[in-house]
C-alpha cells in the first residue's frame, strides 16, 4: 500500500511510505530554497513519486498533517478571498459534523471521486497523532510512552499517549493557549530573532548566561499534576497583535532586543533562564508520561524535541531506560507521520523495522555529479590521480587545517546534517570556531559546533557510550579532551554529538577513520553545509554555489574533488598547511 503524506505550515514537507516502509522524505524548502517554506510541497511530492516509481493515480491514498474538522485552515488564503471560500467547501462537511459527535475523532477521511472511475482518498491525521506516529513507528520500539511537544495543533500543545503494537492511545493533553514551543517562540522573537526558525540560537546563546530569571519564568509556566500552565497574562502570540510577549513581560524583563543589535549579558541570562525552566517542565512531562502509561521507553517528537541539552536531561532525570527523539521532530515530520499512522492506526499494516538512518532526500549518481560539474564548467579531479582515496585524501586536508565541503548520497531528512550534505573541518582548531562561523558560516559569533564521532569511541572523548547517530543529544566533553576538541565544545562544556557507525553511513565513516588514523582523534566538526538564512544544499548546483561564495577550501561531491584555489590540494597532501594553521602534535589518548 502507497500512501503520500503531506504537510504544509512551517517546514513543509511530503514522505512516500510503502507497505510501513519510508521510501523517500524532505522538505519543500531543499527545492525552493526559501527557509522554513510553508507552501505546498509540490516538487517535494514529486520527488517522493520518482523516487517510488510511481504517479499519484497509483497511491492508495494521501495522508495530511491536520485534521480541519477540528481546525479548519487553508494554506491559500492570500491568493484571493473567492478561492479561499470556495477551497473552505472541501472541509465544510466534516467541519461542521465533526463537533457535533459525541466522541472525538481523531481522523478525517475524504473520498474524491474522479470522472474517469479513479479515486483519491484524502485522511486527515490529528497533528500530534501524527508527530507520535513518526516517532513510535520509526523507533522500532514495541511499546513505549510517547510525548509530542510543539507550538499547537489545531487544539492541543502537548500529548501524552501509550503506544504497543500498531497502537497509539491517547492518555493526556495539554491545549493551546497554554503551550511549551509557543513560549520559546516569544521569547525568542523577544531577543531579537525570527520566532519558529531561531530557536536553536537562543539555545545557544543560553550556554553563556546565567538563569538569573529562573523564579520569574517558574512563574510564567508552572508545572502542575496535569503537565503545566503558562501565564497568558505576559504573552500575546495567541492574540491577533504585532508581537508575541505581552506589556507585563516587557516589565518584567525589559525592552526587546532589535535584531542584528549587540547582544548584551542580560540578554544571555534571559535565554538561560527561559531554558533551563524549559528543562525543568519537559522532565515533568516525561515523568508524567512515565507514570501515566507504566513504559520503560520513551518517544518524543514535535518541534520542542529537537532542544538536545533537554532531551539528555529527559534521558538521565525521567527514569526511562531507552529513548528515541525523532530526527524531523519539527512540522516537517508529521509528513511522514501522517503517512505511518494511516499505515498502521487505519489500515493496520505490519509494523516494519526501520534502519537507524535518515537519508531519505535526493541523491545523485557519479554520472549524474559529473554531468552536473561539466555544465558548470567547474574544474575537478578524482583523489586516484594523487594515488589517494576520497576519505584519506579529504582526511589529509582536514588534518592541514583546510575546510571542506561534503556532499554525498541522499540528503537527511530533517534540520541536522549528518554526514552528507556537511562542511567539515578539524575540531582540534580552536581558531576554526570563529573562522566557519564569520567566513563560511556568515553566522553569529556565538553559534556551536558538532562533533561526528566514531560509535565505538565516543565514550573515549564524551561522557557517554549511549549512541546518538541523529545529533539530538548533548554528552559532557571529558575534561582531559576538552583541549583536544577546543572547536566543537561548547562554553559550557558539553558538545552536541553525533555517533556514526559503517552501517549508518560507510563513506563518512572511513573518512572520520581515516581523519582518525592521521591524528589519533576519530572525530570531525560537522556543520550543515549551508549559510545563514538558507536551507541546507539539496542539488550539486547548490553545493557549488555555496562552495565558491564562502571560505571553504575543498568541495568532496561524489567521488570528484574541487579546490578553490588551484595547486592547493597537491600542496596540501605534501604537507602544506592552512594559511595562519600550525601542525598540531598527535593525540595518543587520555
Amino acid at each position: 500500500m502507497r500512501i503520500l503524506g503531506v504537510n504544509f505550515s512551517n517546514d513543509s514537507a511530503a514522505a512516500m511510505v510503502e507497505d510501513g516502509h519510508v521510501i523517500a522524505a524532505v522538505q519543500e524548502e531543499r527545492f525552493s530554497r526559501q527557509k522554513h517554506d510553508r507552501g505546498f510541497p509540490v516538487e517535494a511530492a514529486d520527488f517522493c513519486l520518482e523516487r517510488a516509481g510511481v504517479s499519484l493515480d497509483e497511491i492508495d491514498a494521501v495522508a495530511f498533517f491536520w485534521n480541519p474538522g477540528r481546525h479548519l485552515e487553508s494554506p491559500n488564503w492570500r491568493r484571493s478571498s473567492s478561492f479561499r471560500h470556495h477551497s473552505e467547501f472541501l472541509a465544510s462537511v466534516p467541519y461542521h459534523l465533526v463537533p457535533r459527535f459525541r466522541s472525538p475523532v481523531d481522523r478525517v477521511e475524504q473520498v474524491f471521486h474522479m470522472e474517469d472511475g479513479r479515486r483519491l482518498r484524502v485522511v486527515y491525521v490529528t497533528h500530534h497523532q501524527a508527530h507520535a506516529a513518526a516517532a513510535f513507528f520509526r523507533s522500532n520500539f514495541e511499546d513505549a510512552a510517547v510525548l509530542t511537544v510543539d507550538g499547537y495543533g489545531e487544539v492541543a500543545s502537548t500529548f501524552i499517549a501509550d503506544a504497543e503494537g500498531n497502537r497509539i492511545r491517547p492518555v493526556s493533553t495539554m491545549d493551546f493557549p497554554h503551550s511549551l514551543g509557543s513560549v520559546y517562540a516569544a521569547v525568542t522573537s523577544y531577543l531579537g530573532y525570527r520566532a519558529n526558525s531561531g530557536e536553536g540560537k537562543v539555545m545557544g546563546l543560553a550556554s553563556y548566561g546565567e538563569p538569573k530569571f529562573r523564579k520569574e519564568f517558574q512563574r510564567l509556566i508552572r508545572t502542575t499534576e496535569a503537565g503545566f500552565e503558562v501565564d497568558l497574562d505576559h504573552f500575546s502570540y495567541y492574540l491577533e497583535r504585532p508581537t508575541r510577549v505581552g506589556t507585563k513581560f516587557v516589565s518584567l524583563f525589559g525592552a526587546p532586543r532589535e535584531p542584528e543589535s549587540d547582544i548584551t549579558q542580560h540578554h544571555m541570562d534571559v535565554a538561560a533562564s527561559l531554558q533551563v525552566v524549559v528543562e525543568d517542565t519537559l522532565v515533568h512531562l516525561a515523568r508524567l508520561a512515565a507514570r501515566k502509561t507504566g513504559r520503560k521507553r520513551l518517544c518524543m517528537a514535535g518541534g520542542v524535541a529537537l532542544n538536545c541539552v533537554a532531551n539528555t536531561r529527559i534521558m538521565e532525570e525521567a527514569g526511562f531506560e531507552e529513548c528515541y527523539f525523532m530526527p524531523a521532530s519539527s512540522d516537517a515530520g508529521t509528513a511522514m507521520g501522517a503517512a505511518l499512522a494511516v499505515s498502521h492506526l487505519v489500515e493496520d499494516l505490519p509494523r516494519v523495522q526501520h534502519p537507524r538512518t535518515d537519508y531519505l532526500g535526493p541523491s545523485f549518481s557519479d554520472d549524474e555529479v559529473v554531468a552536473a560539474l561539466d555544465k558548470a564548467g567547474v574544474l575537478y579531479f578524482f583523489p586516484e590521480q594523487f594515488d589517494s582515496t576520497l576519505s584519506d585524501a579529504v582526511a589529509s586536508v582536514l588534518e592541514k587545517g583546510h575546510i571542506v565541503g561534503w556532499f554525498q548520497g541522499a540528503a537527511e531528512f530533517g534540520p541536522r546534517s549528518l554526514g552528507n550534505r556537511t562542511i567539515l573541518a578539524d575540531p582540534r582548531r580552536q581558531e576554526m570556531k570563529d573562522v566557519l562561523n564569520a567566513r563560511v558560516k556568515f553566522r553569529e559569533w556565538f553559534r556551536p559546533f558538532a562533533p561526528s564521532i566514531l560509535e565505538h569511541r565516543c565514550n573515549d572523548f564524551f561522557a557517554s557510550s549511549t549512541p546518538s547517530p541523529y545529533m539530538l543529544r548533548v554528552y559532557e566533553t571529558r575534561e582531559e579532551c576538552r583541549d583536544i576538541l577546543p572547536a566543537v565544545t561548547h562554553v559550557d562544556g558539553g558538545a552536541r554529538v553525533q555517533t556514526v557507525t559503517r552501517e549508518q553511513n560507510r563513506r563518512y565513516h572511513d573518512l572520520i577513520e581515516a581523519f582518525g588514523k592521521r591524528t589519533g582523534v576519530p572525530v570531525v566538526l560537522n556543520t550543515s553545509f549551508n549559510i545563514r538564512g538558507e536551507p541546507i544544499v539539496n542539488s550539486v548546483a547548490d553545493a557549488l554555489k555555496c562552495f565558491y561564495t564562502t571560505d571553504m577550501d575543498f568541495l568532496a561531491v561524489g567521488n570528484c574533488i574541487l579546490e578553490k584555489r588551484p595547486g592547493l590540494f597537491q600542496r596540501a597532501l605534501s604537507g602544506e598547511h592552512a594559511k595562519g594553521m600550525k601542525e598540531l602534535p598527535f593525540y595518543t589518548g587520555a
